[in-house]
């Protein structure tokens, strides 16, 4: 296991300020006179728009939000500030003059483009969030900006000109042109756009657009190479180089002809970044691979760098200095004064993760669940890390792929879809290490209570097992058995299992709310499937005080009495308009909130038969990967690519006064 430890002298004292966990911290009872909840505090999401330097600052979209980085010293660079959020997740970013125009989509048929102002450089300045299509069903897939005018690439509805006579609120208007493929990479090099994606059958395209008449771009070219040999393109003015199982060559001299020159068999890479007559290749596992391309018919290895770069999407240089975003939410900063040998100077964090998954509180500090790479605890305030934990799992992303977390006093247990349960001792803040594992391949979801765990999965099967964990070190499977459907969410409460299961599709008695009885703790017992219109049950909340269970349908929220869990009753329902997948829940008070790709549906549930909504707030035009109500009045919205949203102020634990900011590994500064 890997300790990025950072602060640990803050979180000495944390501990001993903490209450002893977050279960004795006072619960925050909302009243029925009280406001709804309001946005306070945004960090992190997916990165995948290329960054954009700007002289020293570099500009990184993740998730809804622009974060602006100085590198006047690339040894320790300063995270600066975040800008507003967007409507949606940012996939696309593009710079004209003094403006930044991003793209995003959600997963509801919606899409814009934001802008922003760069008057300010330091300070990036939401302006405008614009549609570019008066039509629904839109499929935004990124910007570029060239000959003074924007090309949006929409897969949906095709190219959208945006004409800049008005930088701030740009106009857009149909090219005529469809667009078959999802590029993730568009390159202006002049007036030729090089747009570049993976196919519907698994190759990589390089189409060239010929934008000389802006209000009248033409496609001029369309390139397709072996998806294995090159899995991405880096394009470049008259040529191209693939990364994939092979480093490739390709001239475009003649732009309806891509021929490939030198090449040769490399380590598995996804992508990659040219620096003068050399070449980095990395992404699919941990370290970064030099070429020198300089002779295009032979290329040679020259180097290897040994640097965490799973999953890294995005380099970018900066005069001598290469910066290197990964899928495990760091940032290097590389110098390559010697392109040849690069090395690294500093490491810094996005704060908030690139898709943080799961939360749970350890003694009132929130613990991250980051997707590829284990967890984090963090700072409330800004949600800067103070200790980062990486699993000692192997470096690939199929091998990982952290689904949930529970923390039970100072334990956390972590469901690794990759490998089964892995549990961690956080009794010394400063390290927290491993205490053991249970195997249980594409564990998805789970729960703990007393010494048992109870992990359900879907893939290569479904199944319910029940392990005994009271002894971290020799946890053991003691019972299992099969599942008919998929299942969403675990709770175990007063002796019961609850079960949030999808409906298969020919598949009868599947669906709804699944009840086992815990009369034996380690030999559940099925007592009833409950259904009343809910269809696939994809979150589950209960509130144990009252026994009422929370149920996520596809169609909207359902309030059922589990006071007699083997004769369940719905007692109370909303119905929303987005029938959507994937919806989520959480309840405390008389409070609840119900997730959908509409937005975030908060409700006055004083009264359960008659649920009052209160407001309905966009989170990203996606549905979040989880809802997590804490004690302290606050309630956390994990959007996965839309990053961490958290709304109400709360009562967050202490924090010494006077913190200076916390030193990155390598010795850079976040602020």
């Amino acid at each position: 296991m890997t300790h990025k430890l950072l602060a640990a002298a803050l979180l000495s004292v944390l501990a001993a300020a903490a209450p002893a966990s977050a279960a004795t911290a006072p619960a925050a009872q909302a009243s029925a006179s009280s406001r709804p909840l309001e946005l306070s505090l945004i960090r992190g999401g997916a990165v995948r728009a290329a960054p954009i330097a700007n002289g020293r600052f570099v500009y990184i979209a993740t998730g809804r939000v622009l974060a602006t980085w100085d590198y006047r010293r690339p040894e320790r660079p300063l995270r600066l500030g975040v800008t507003s959020p967007a409507e949606g997740a940012i996939n696309a970013l593009t710079r004209n003059g003094d403006y930044l125009y991003a793209t995003w989509r959600g997963h509801d048929g919606t899409g814009g483009v934001t802008v922003y102002s760069l008057v300010n450089p330091a300070r990036p300045r939401l302006v405008a969030d614009l549609p570019y299509s008066p039509d629904g069903d839109q499929f935004a897939i990124g910007v570029v900006a060239a000959n003074g005018h924007l090309f949006l690439f929409d897969n949906n509805q095709g190219v959208f000109v945006g004409d800049l006579s008005n930088p701030r609120k740009p106009a857009f208007s149909p090219a005529g042109i469809g667009v078959p493929v999802q590029y993730n990479k568009l390159v202006a090099y002049g007036n030729t756009v090089y747009a570049t994606g993976r196919s519907w059958l698994g190759g990589t395209v390089l189409d060239l657009y010929d934008v000389s008449n802006p209000r009248a771009p033409a496609k001029i070219a369309s390139h397709l190479v072996d998806g294995l040999d090159s899995f991405s393109l880096t394009p470049e003015k008259g040529g191209a180089v693939g990364v994939g199982n092979q480093l490739s060559l390709f001239d475009l001299s003649n732009p309806q002809q891509m021929v490939r020159r030198g090449f040769l068999d490399i380590a598995p890479a996804t992508y990659g970044l040219r620096l003068g007559a050399y070449f980095y290749s990395f992404g699919y596992s941990d370290g970064l691979d030099v070429w020198n391309i300089g002779n295009a018919d032979a290329p040679r290895a020259v180097g290897h760098l040994d640097v965490s770069s799973l999953g890294g999407h995005h380099a970018l240089a900066l005069g001598d200095t290469v910066l290197l975003q990964t899928d495990t939410d760091l940032v290097h900063s590389l110098d390559a004064r010697t392109p040849a040998k690069p090395r690294r100077v500093a490491t810094s964090w996005l704060p908030g993760g690139v898709g943080a998954r799961d939360i749970a509180l350890w003694r009132g500090a929130p613990l991250l669940l980051q997707p590829n790479y284990g967890f984090t605890l963090n700072d409330p305030r800004e949600l800067t890390p103070l200790v980062r934990v990486e699993a000692d799992l192997p470096p690939y992303l199929q091998s990982r792929s952290f689904e949930q977390t529970q923390v039970v006093g100072d334990r956390a247990y972590l469901a690794a879809w990759g490998y089964g349960l892995l549990m961690y001792d956080l009794s010394n803040p400063r390290r927290p290490r491993e205490s053991g594992r249970l195997s249980f391949p594409f564990a998805a979801t789970f729960d703990v209570q007393g010494k048992y765990a109870y992990v359900a999965k879907w893939t290569n099967g479904g199944l319910l097992g029940v392990a005994d964990v009271s002894k971290p070190e020799t946890a053991e499977l003691v019972w299992a058995d099969g599942l008919a459907s998929q299942p969403y969410r675990v709770k175990a409460d007063k002796g019961y299992l609850y079960i949030a299961e999808g409906r298969e599709m020919g598949a009868a008695d599947t669906g709804g709310l699944r009840v086992y009885s815990l009369r034996n703790p380690a030999d559940p017992v099925l007592v009833r499937r409950f259904d009343q219109g809910c269809g696939s049950a994809f979150d589950l909340s209960i509130d144990s005080d009252v026994s009422l269970a929370y149920l996520a349908c596809e169609s909207g929220m359902q309030i059922i009495d589990v006071s007699k869990p083997e004769s369940p009753v719905l007692v109370g329902s909303y119905a929303s308009s987005g029938g959507s997948d994937y919806n989520k829940v959480a309840q405390r008070g008389d409070r609840a909130w119900f997730a959908d790709t509409e937005g975030l549906h908060e409700f006055d549930v004083s009264d359960p038969a008659r649920p009052k909504l209160r407001k309905t707030t966009n989170v990203g035009h996606q549905v979040p990967q989880r809802l997590f109500a804490d004690p302290y009045g606050r309630l956390w919205v994990l959007g996965g690519e839309t990053g961490v949203q958290v709304f109400g102020h709360g009562r967050p634990w202490p924090l010494p006064h006077g913190l200076d900011p916390l030193p990155m590994d390598g010795g850079g500064i976040a602020r």
